[in-house]
């Protein structure tokens, strides 16, 4: 328990040290850190940061449009997902607006290669849209 909770410390430390210091970094490495953050909270269940600090105002928006709390939502949305992980292949920004292609998965769960849209706001990069461009073809079992 104790080096899940380091380890969950190393990484919130990482990603407050990206945060400050992305004045320096380029844009791709600021959407890196987003996509790091986004795993890390969804990996913990803090959906807390995930409405406040991960995704894109539009989405919080119809949310409240449809008066479904964003804790809520994200709690419903990630209650099977477990051990998620995620593998970059390539983030394209263009602009206001950037996409990364990635390959995702969870315990039990089928892996995907992924869409992940974002958006700058003025605080900083936040998902704007998940979508599954294909979902990976799973080894047949051995009896």
């Amino acid at each position: 328990m104790r080096v899940a909770r380091r380890s969950l410390l190393v990484s919130a430390v990482a990603l407050a040290l990206l945060a400050l210091g992305g004045c320096g970094a380029s844009e791709q490495d600021q959407v890196r850190a987003k996509m790091s953050q986004f795993v890390t909270a969804t990996a913990s269940r803090d959906y807390k940061a995930l409405c406040g600090q991960v995704l894109a105002p539009a989405l919080l928006a119809r949310l409240a449009a449809a008066n479904v709390p964003c804790e809520q939502a994200m709690r419903i949305a990630l209650s099977s997902v477990r051990s998620p992980v995620l593998s970059i292949a390539r983030i394209t920004v263009t602009g206001d607006s950037a996409t990364a292609i990635t390959l995702s998965g969870a315990r039990g769960q089928q892996g995907s290669i992924d869409s992940i849209g974002f958006v700058k706001t003025s605080h900083g990069w936040r998902v704007a849209s998940l979508g599954s461009i294909t979902p990976l073809a799973r080894a047949p079992q051995h009896k």
